[in-house]
């Protein structure tokens, strides 16, 4: 119960950033693509969100 209670919290968090996102600057917001398709390389911005995301999840299993 407690995992997906934890699921459900990230995804609301997410949510609550791509909303953000979309109303401070909606001309950014990348094109959906479905999965299969050539991907442009990762920007250095990108690359730190997904490091900044690892981390996270890094601190959350080690109960930061």
């Amino acid at each position: 119960m407690r995992a997906e209670h934890e699921a459900r919290r990230v995804l609301n968090h997410e949510l609550v950033h791509w909303i953000a996102f979309a109303h401070h600057k909606p001309g950014s917001i990348p094109e959906y693509k479905a999965h299969g398709t050539d991907a442009k390389p990762a920007t250095g911005e990108a690359a730190q969100a997904r490091a900044r995301g690892a981390m996270i999840a890094w601190a959350m299993q080690n109960g930061a």
